[in-house]
């Protein structure tokens, strides 16, 4: 069975534009909003694209600057400069 992966970010204008990406990229992403955060888990590995936010945002997107708004993770993380993913060795 392959765990679940996840990320949870304050619940901001920009986090849910960052979260809309998420969706995007990975349909088979469960979503859950709860007070102040949205839980973002998927089987396996989670992947967030440049290309994607930026496309979304009409904005440049910082990978540094999403970090500013998560709250916790879970899987091993994978920053490059054009995407950030989640993933477990299994």
């Amino acid at each position: 069975m392959t765990s679940l992966v996840y990320i949870n970010l304050q619940d901001t204008d920009y986090a849910r534009s960052i979260v809309d990406a998420i969706v995007q990229d990975n349909p088979h992403a469960e979503i859950q909003h709860q007070p102040s955060m949205i839980r973002i888990e998927a089987r396996g590995r989670l992947d967030i694209h440049r290309e994607t936010v930026e496309q979304l945002t009409g904005s440049p997107w910082d990978i540094q600057e999403m970090l500013m708004y998560v709250i916790t993770l879970g899987g091993n993380v994978v920053e490059e400069d054009d995407s950030f993913s989640l993933h477990w060795n299994n």
